[in-house]
């Protein structure tokens, strides 16, 4: 309550100051003055701004403005209610069509415009003229006149002084203050110099000396900096008016006016539309980042998706190698354990015996904890980047897929002129290894092929290190080759393939070892390649 009374009274306080001062600074009637008006672009701004609850100071600053300047007290009041209604109507539209007081947007500027033009100034000046007209305070051979120039002058109040303080309202937290005050300043200085130090008489030239500096300024720094420099034109423009030099007395009453009011005109249309458009751009290129963004974060969310699962599916595919390489040493255990129960039945159970059982089962047991530790060690996930040998890198994953591979009666074979150093993830190596070795391994078992083969050799071109693997199954469908390191693609799924497999070596290679990875069809089968940077040798 106290601090919308605290409004209210701010609100009177300034629309009686600056409609006193804007009525001093230029030539007119008492209440009716064709340049300039202040008080009705602060009125307007306070009730966009904070609404209703500030009417009332609207109300008392006209009431009084009007009662000070020798309006009777009938007269002084109904035209502080017109006044009143007016910025009440302001309101009830800007709100009906959707209009924000941030003017955010070009169509918040526009409508503003359009409302000060063609609704509220032609109400407010139609019917306080005639208020005034009825009361003799004007005549009806200057009615048309009085009724221009209360248009035209609230008008040009409005839109030098309604921008900037919703501006200023809206973005009273970002502002960084000492910047703003000594740009202020610095073009406050800059402009007196021109029209009261100087005094220049060119309107034209005037122009061209403070229009550039404003445009800049609300490209640049924004439209809050933008307006208020309109506004330190207009007030400094005023001020020489007051003082009678420079460009707006050299000719007649008239000419004066106009050159005046063109004067500002010119720098609220360039500045709103340059601005408006700037800040459009700017909210654009915002709203795009912000896109990607959004779109950059979904799609790292369905990487980490896709690789989870993909994850799981060699997980399973681990549970599958732990249990095939610990089919033989299990075998062996029951063996074991079956040759010494049955020792035991017949008596013959003796320290030869045991130690036989205690050694063996000892040495079936530690192989199958040494496959345990091999593909712990293999699939644990680990980011970090070493040196490592390439050679031995391919030769790890080789040996925890031998025995399957020989069981399936695929014979791999590996040449490698020499070795290489990489600096990298070995594990993402691996992984992608056992992917396309997998890959390969499913493609010769759907084949009638005798003898099925895979092939890895490791070249050096000099720039990158190229890794192939080869096998005989046949080849890929052309048709489908290149969609095979696409997600969720596969030719499996009476399988339960995943369709994650390739794709996540993909992405894997790309991402981690930034490499790539292609596939051609030899006479004999698939040829996976790897590109590798090149590392130390």
């Amino acid at each position: 309550m106290i601090r919308n009374s605290l409004l209210v009274f701010l609100l009177a306080f300034l629309y009686y100051a600056s409609g006193t001062l804007s009525l001093s600074l230029l030539s007119g009637n008492s209440i009716i003055n064709v340049g300039l008006f202040a008080a009705e672009g602060i009125a307007l701004a306070f009730a966009l701004y904070f609404g209703k609850k500030v009417l009332p100071g609207i109300f008392l600053g006209q009431f009084f403005l009007a009662l000070g300047n020798e309006i009777s007290f009938a007269v002084s009041l109904s035209i502080a209610l017109i006044n009143t209604a007016e910025a009440y109507l302001a309101v009830v539209l800007f709100k009906k069509f959707h209009l924000r007081v941030s003017l955010e947007k070009f169509r918040d500027i526009f409508g503003l415009v359009l409302l000060i033009f063609f609704v509220l100034q032609p109400l407010s000046a139609l019917l306080s003229n005639t208020v005034l007209l009825m009361a003799h305070y004007i005549s009806i051979e200057k009615f048309s006149l009085y009724l221009f120039s209360w248009w035209f002058g609230n008008v040009m109040g409005q839109l030098v002084f309604t921008p900037f303080l919703l501006l200023l309202f809206t973005n009273f937290q970002k502002i960084q203050w000492k910047e703003f005050f000594l740009c202020s300043g610095l073009f406050g200085a800059y402009v007196y110099i021109l029209q009261i130090v100087f005094g220049i008489e060119n309107s034209f030239l005037l122009l061209s000396l403070t229009l550039p500096v404003v445009a800049l300024a609300s490209a640049y720094k924004g439209l809050v900096y933008g307006t208020f420099f309109n506004v330190l034109v207009a007030l400094i423009a005023s001020y020489a008016v007051y003082l009678d030099i420079g460009a707006f007395t050299l000719n007649n009453h008239i000419d004066n006016v106009i050159n005046y009011n063109l004067f500002i005109l010119v720098h609220v249309s360039v500045i709103l539309t340059i601005g408006m458009l700037v800040e459009e751009k700017k909210r654009y290129t915002k709203t795009l980042e912000e896109t990607i963004a959004k779109e950059v974060k979904k799609s790292q969310e369905q990487q980490l998706f896709l690789y989870q699962q993909s994850r799981l599916a060699q997980m399973g595919e681990m549970i599958s190698m732990i249990a095939h390489q610990w089919r033989q040493p299990l075998n062996n255990l029951a063996l074991i354990n079956q040759l010494t129960i049955s020792k035991y039945t017949k008596g013959k159970l003796d320290d030869k015996a045991i130690e036989y059982f205690k050694s063996h089962s000892k040495k079936q047991i530690d192989l199958m904890s040494d496959t345990i530790d091999n593909f712990k060690n293999f699939f644990k996930q680990e980011d970090q980047v070493c040196a490592f040998s390439l050679k031995d890198a391919i030769n790890e994953v080789l040996n925890i897929t031998a025995d399957i591979f020989k069981n399936e009666g695929i014979f791999i074979e590996f040449n490698a002129a020499q070795d290489y150093e990489l600096f990298t993830n070995p594990n993402a190596l691996n992984q992608v290894l056992l992917n396309i070795l997998n890959n390969a391994k499913d493609a010769l078992l759907q084949t009638t092929q005798n003898e099925k083969k895979i092939q890895i050799t490791l070249e050096d071109t000099g720039t990158e290190l190229l890794l192939a693997i080869q096998d005989n199954a046949g080849g890929i469908d052309e048709a489908i080759k290149d969609k095979i390191f696409d997600p969720y693609f596969s030719t499996k799924q009476e399988k339960n393939g995943t369709g994650l497999g390739l794709y996540m070596a993909k992405m894997v290679l790309q991402e981690q070892l930034h490499a790539t990875i292609e596939v051609f069809n030899t006479h004999e089968g698939a040829n996976f390649v790897i590109r590798l940077p090149k590392g130390k040798k």
